[in-house]
């Protein structure tokens, strides 16, 4: 099957199109993770919220172009969690989220393991979400361009920012977001890798 692409050769914005849309679409619309993580894990599924938050944010500062996407400014994301909930409770909130994220040590805590086993039984999409501060920068793909001008000459580590990538079944790391710092990493040469999020499905 070719691969479908976005854009118009006249415009020069020709790319191919990603062939996650399914798992695009889930993202761009969740409104409520549930994470589930050893208890340990608690300020890391916190973090993840809070960068799943800046993405959003994100979106809304730079990309909201059309009349379609003015729901995006009314999103308020939330991660609950199992901590300290009786099994009850917890099948209520992941009964109403839209998929539950999965962070940290938890395929060895008992009660994570439980959580998930909780929610592969009511067919809920599962994720696993982790950090690397080093993804080797041939390794990601990218599919659109910047949507912003680049301004500076030189990298500034100050002005890093972490990217998001989906890992694919097959292994391949498509970015989701970040198609800026990737770019400028591209042109000013002697960068050869990037920090950020990757995601893949469980």
């Amino acid at each position: 099957m070719d691969r479908p692409y976005t854009g118009g050769g006249q415009k020069n914005t020709r790319w191919p199109h990603p062939l996650n849309d399914d798992f695009n679409k889930l993202i761009r619309n969740t409104v409520k993770i549930f994470g589930i993580g050893a208890k340990h894990d608690q300020p890391l599924l916190l973090e993840c919220k809070n960068y799943l938050q800046s993405r959003i944010q994100g979106l809304i500062d730079h990309k909201i172009r059309r009349d379609s996407e003015e729901h995006y400014r009314l999103m308020d994301l939330v991660i609950e969690h199992g901590f300290n909930k009786d099994d009850s409770e917890r099948h209520q909130l992941i009964s109403e989220c839209s998929y539950v994220m999965c962070v940290g040590n938890w395929r060895k805590d008992p009660d994570a393991e439980q959580q998930y086993r909780m929610a592969n039984l009511l067919g809920k999409v599962i994720l696993e979400m982790r950090y690397e501060e080093h993804i080797p920068l041939h390794n990601i793909i990218r599919y659109l361009q910047p949507i912003r001008p680049i301004e500076d000459s030189t990298w500034l580590e100050y002005k890093k920012d972490a990217i998001l990538i989906y890992e694919t079944p097959e292994g391949l790391l498509e970015l989701m977001d970040g198609n800026h710092r990737h770019e400028f990493a591209n042109r000013v040469g002697g960068v050869s890798t990037l920090s950020g999020w990757i995601i893949k499905q469980v």
